[in-house]
């Protein structure tokens, strides 16, 4: 840990294999290989996937880019995950298949319905989950969460699921 800035590093070992492919991507079928910029760029507010414990990127945290490090790898400040200590918030490289720009704003319905689809704030992170019951005149909700099972949340801690397809933000069709 950095003492002076209160920030543990970490690297995802599970993602060497991407490290080691070098710069550029090959092409499927073409031997071509291609070259990705930036996507992010340093202070940019984003998303990244926790893909320890088998989450299996159904958790999103919210974090900032730190600094591109090479090879479609970003340095990210995550921006709820605080160090052992609670000195400051960790920091971990991570591969651009896991950063993905926060969801634009969809106004949040007066009341959910059952059965919408959801992402609900859950340890410092959104977690995709499904409405199966409306609680206490439409203020709290019961929600299965993938890998989580049946929680109870309120409104506020709730946003209507959308997802990251190719680039682009879209609303799962019901």
């Amino acid at each position: 840990m950095d003492s002076n800035k209160g920030v543990i590093l970490e690297s995802e070992a599970d993602n060497a294999e991407a490290s080691k492919s070098g710069t550029g991507n090959i092409l499927e079928g073409s031997g071509q290989i291609t070259t990705e910029e930036e996507v992010f760029g340093e202070g940019q507010l984003v998303e990244v996937a926790n893909d320890e414990d088998d989450f299996n990127q159904a958790w999103w945290f919210a974090a900032t880019i730190v600094k591109p490090v090479g090879n479609n790898r970003y340095l990210i400040r995550y921006e709820t995950l605080g160090t052992e200590g609670d000195t400051g918030f960790v920091e971990k490289e991570m591969n651009s298949l896991h950063i993905r720009p926060p969801p634009p704003h969809i106004p949040v319905p007066h009341q959910f319905k059952m059965f919408d689809n959801v992402n609900a704030l859950y340890k410092g992170g959104w977690c995709m989950g499904v409405i199966i019951q409306v609680l206490s005149g439409g203020s709290k909700y019961e929600v299965y969460l993938d890998n989580q099972g049946k929680m109870e949340f309120k409104h506020s801690d709730l946003r209507l699921h959308q997802d990251w397809i190719n680039g682009k933000w879209t609303k799962p069709s019901p």
